[in-house]
């Protein structure tokens, strides 16, 4: 009977705090600085406690405006207006299909979603686990937003597991299907290509990105390549080194171009694929000259952290799990890689 009423009691004060319009946790840091402020021998009366919760509810509305779901979207969208046209068109995707496919939450504010609410939408909205990584990275990154605007206090997504995907070890090229595909790209109906071959394979820049550069990203001076925010799958710069196979590749196609000619030619993936037959080197593996670059580079240079910075990666963890083949990779033929002399005697 005592637990019965007990259980009576709790649900009455949940109702009565929840009719205050206030989180239950803020209610009860509340009321624990009020008992405190009034001293242990003062009682806190019920109707006390509703009004002064109902000030609260005022204050924090104050500080922290009601900012709904579809509201947090929309803001989130302006504030990336700056970014690339394909990160807004995938952030845009992702937020209106879960806006479309749960319109019940496009108008409930932001700090009243929970985290179970945000492994229902996620489960719901993307039931392939690869949409639904993604777009659990895109909510986290929502919520982040709005906790820096101050519109909520705590990102709901934080605690949800984010299911690392399962990588399979990509086999770098050898020394001779390296060979094979830059006498490849020496040939005339190739030749456009060439300088994306070697700052690919030399450089470890992603195909996106160099299909972003120009000749004015690149600086023979300093025997560095930049890349910047906007042309960045990350969206931070970075500088790539032009170690000498890479230098003296691009100083052999660098004379009459002007600083605005992109990198690559326009028909850019048409004519990457048909280097790709060209070699024989069918299926081609999406990022093996990226692969390729981190191993041969891992194997000679010995220096994860400056490979990491190079690459673009937040940690070495990537490249620990994902990129670096170091048992296919003699020193001897890693060596050989970064080798012009070399180069210059298998392409002669």
């Amino acid at each position: 009977m005592y637990k019965n009423k007990q259980q009576n009691q709790d649900r009455l004060g949940k109702q009565m705090i929840h009719s205050c319009g206030i989180e239950l946790i803020e209610a009860a840091h509340i009321i624990h600085e009020l008992h405190h402020c009034m001293g242990a021998d003062q009682e806190l009366d019920a109707q006390n406690c509703i009004r002064r919760l109902r000030e609260a509810r005022e204050i924090l509305q104050e500080m922290n405006p009601c900012i709904t779901l579809e509201q947090g979207v929309l803001s989130l969208l302006e504030g990336k207006k700056h970014r690339r046209s394909s990160t807004r068109r995938e952030l845009k995707y992702y937020t209106m299909k879960i806006l479309a496919e749960n319109p019940e939450l496009a108008t409930r504010e932001m700090r009243h979603i929970s985290t179970r609410m945000c492994g229902e939408i996620l489960e719901k909205t993307f039931p392939q686990k690869s949409s639904r990584r993604k777009a659990r990275t895109i909510l986290h990154g929502l919520f982040s937003y709005c906790c820096r605007r101050g519109w909520i206090r705590q990102n709901p997504v934080h605690p949800l597991q984010d299911t690392p995907p399962i990588e399979h070890e990509i086999a770098p090229l050898t020394l001779d299907e390296v060979a094979c595909l830059l006498k490849a790209s020496l040939l005339p109906q190739h030749r456009t290509c060439a300088p994306a071959v070697g700052i690919m394979l030399w450089g470890g820049i992603r195909p996106a990105e160099v299909a972003r550069l120009s000749w004015s990203n690149i600086h023979f001076r300093s025997r560095t390549i930049t890349l910047y925010a906007v042309q960045s799958k990350t969206g931070g710069s970075r500088c790539v080194s032009m170690h000498p196979p890479l230098f003296h590749w691009l100083r052999r196609f660098s004379s009459g171009q002007d600083a605005d000619t992109p990198i690559c030619p326009r028909d850019w993936i048409k004519r990457w694929g048909a280097l790709h037959r060209a070699c024989g080197m069918l299926p081609w593996v999406p990022d093996v000259l990226r692969h390729t670059f981190a191993s041969y580079h891992a194997a000679h240079f010995r220096c994860l952290d400056t490979l990491q910075y190079e690459m673009g990666h937040r940690s070495t963890q990537m490249l620990r799990f994902r990129y670096i083949a170091a048992s296919r990779v003699s020193r001897q033929s890693a060596a050989a890689f970064w080798s012009t002399k070399y180069w210059e005697k298998r392409l002669s």
